[in-house]
C-alpha cells in the first residue's frame, strides 16, 4: 500500500523528496524526477486562514511538460487562526471541494496535483497549479464591467449546476453554511465586532445605515431564518475579486481559488457578495441589473424551476443585508496596522452600505415576532448585551455623530 508522503509544517519540510513523492502519489502529472527546489513564501490575504508557498522546479532532464511552478497552501502558522478554521471547518471545506467537485464543477480553480486532509488535527496541504500567467486585479481598485460580467456568468454556472441538488451524493455531508446551530453564534459574534467596526469606521455611517447595521444585528437570525428557506446550491461563500484571476487576453477566462468557505448556501449569495464588494458603487449601479438578468438566464437554463427574475432580483437585495456580516466582522476584528488591509476593509463596508441604501435592502429586514417567542427573547437579550457592551466602550452614539 502506497503511503501519503507527511504534511508538512511548513516551508522548510518541503524538500525535493517530499514534492516528488506528493506529485507521484497526485497522480494529475507525470512528473519528471526533480533536481532542484526552492520555496518562496507568498504570505497570506484577507480572510485566508493559511499559508501559501510558490515552490520553484527544476528537473533532472528535459521535462517540458512539467510546471515550473506550484502552489502549495498549508495550515497558518498563527494558533488563532488555526482555532477558528476549525471550528468553521474552513480546511475541510477546501479540501472537500478539490476532491469531490473541482474536476466536474462548471468553474475553472487551479488543477489540484495532490493533496491531503487529516481530521484529528485538522492538518492539511494542497499542492495546485500555479495560475500566475493569469492576471489579477485589486480589489480596492475594482474590477471594470466587463470582469464583473465574467465573475457573475462563472459563478452562475456552478450555481445552475447544483441548484436545488441538495441530495446529489457529490454534495452530501458537504458544510451546511446555512444550518441553523450557526445562527446565534453569528449573531452575537456580529454584534460584538459591530462596536469596534463603529469606532474605527463610524464616519461611514449615515443615520440611516447606522440604526439598520445595530437593527439587523438583533434580528439576524430571524433574517438568516428566511434565507435558508429560499433556494439552495453549492456556493463559493468568498467570492471576491482578490479571490480569482482572468485571462490575459479572454477576460472570459475566469479561475477562482480559495475555496475555504465553500458548502451547500443560498442561491444568489455569491452574486450580492461580488458586486457588494469587487467592485466600485459606480459600476455596481451600472451593471447590476443587466448582470442579474444574464445570471438568471444561465441558471434557468440549467435548471432552476419556478424561479422569475423578480424573485432573482429580491434574493439579490435581500443577500446585501446577509453580506454584512463579513465587512463588520472584518472592520471589528481584524488588525488594521497594513495600510491596505485597512484601506481593503474601508471600501468594502463603505461599498456595501451603498449598495443596501440603494437597493433598500433594508425593507427586507424581519419584523419581530409574538412577544413572548424564543426568537425575540434572544432579540432583546443580545440587543441588551450589545448595548452594554457599546456603552462600556465610551460610544454614545446612535446615529449621526
Amino acid at each position: 500500500m502506497t503511503i501519503n508522503p507527511a504534511i508538512p509544517d511548513g516551508g522548510s519540510a518541503i524538500t525535493v523528496d517530499w514534492m516528488q513523492r506528493a506529485l507521484n502519489r497526485g497522480g494529475a502529472l507525470n512528473c519528471p524526477p526533480i533536481r532542484k527546489l526552492r520555496v518562496e513564501g507568498l504570505g497570506t490575504g484577507v480572510g485566508l486562514m493559511g499559508n501559501l508557498l510558490r515552490c520553484h522546479l527544476t528537473y533532472c532532464d528535459d521535462a517540458a511538460a512539467a510546471p515550473d511552478t506550484v502552489i502549495v497552501k498549508l495550515p497558518s502558522a498563527d494558533p488563532k487562526s488555526r482555532q477558528v478554521s476549525k471550528r468553521r471547518a474552513l480546511y475541510r471545506r477546501e479540501c472537500n471541494y478539490y476532491r469531490r467537485l473541482a474536476l466536474r464543477a462548471p468553474i475553472r480553480s487551479p488543477t489540484l496535483l495532490y493533496g491531503d486532509f487529516d481530521e484529528g488535527s485538522n492538518r492539511f496541504v494542497l499542492v495546485l497549479e500555479d495560475l500566475r500567467a493569469m492576471r489579477a486585479v485589486d480589489q480596492v481598485q475594482g474590477g471594470d464591467p466587463a470582469q464583473a460580467r465574467s465573475a457573475i456568468r462563472a459563478i452562475a454556472a456552478l450555481h445552475g449546476r447544483y441548484w436545488g441538488k441538495m441530495d446529489e451524493p457529490s454534495l452530501a455531508g458537504l458544510y451546511d453554511t446555512l444550518s441553523p446551530r450557526q445562527w446565534p453564534t453569528i449573531q452575537v459574534l456580529y454584534l460584538a465586532c459591530l462596536v469596534r467596526c463603529l469606532e474605527r469606521f463610524g464616519s461611514l455611517f449615515s443615520d440611516k445605515m447606522y440604526r439598520l447595521v445595530e437593527t439587523y444585528g438583533t434580528r439576524m437570525a430571524e433574517h438568516l431564518r428566511e434565507v435558508a428557506s429560499g433556494p439552495r446550491t453549492f456556493v463559493h461563500g468568498d467570492f471576491r475579486l482578490d479571490n480569482m484571476f482572468f485571462g490575459a487576453v479572454d477576460k472570459d477566462d475566469v479561475a477562482v481559488f480559495d475555496w475555504q468557505a465553500s458548502g451547500l448556501g443560498a442561491a444568489v449569495y455569491d452574486v450580492g457578495y461580488f458586486l457588494g464588494a469587487s467592485v466600485t458603487t459606480e459600476v455596481r449601479r451600472e451593471t447590476e441589473r443587466e448582470t442579474l438578468a444574464e445570471y438568471h438566464d444561465i441558471v434557468c437554463r440549467m435548471g432552476a424551476k419556478d424561479f422569475s427574475f423578480d424573485d432573482c432580483w429580491r434574493l439579490y437585495r435581500q443577500s446585501m443585508l446577509t453580506g454584512l456580516v463579513v465587512p463588520v466582522l472584518m472592520c471589528g476584528s481584524l488588525n488594521l496596522t497594513d495600510e491596505r488591509i485597512r484601506q481593503l476593509a474601508g471600501l468594502v463596508l463603505q461599498r456595501r452600505l451603498a449598495a443596501i441604501d440603494d437597493l433598500d435592502a433594508g425593507e427586507l429586514l424581519p419584523g419581530r415576532r409574538r412577544f413572548f417567542s424564543r426568537a425575540n427573547a434572544f432579540a432583546t437579550l443580545s440587543g441588551c448585551a450589545y448595548g452594554a457592551y457599546k456603552a462600556s466602550r465610551g460610544l454614545g452614539r446612535t446615529a449621526g455623530g
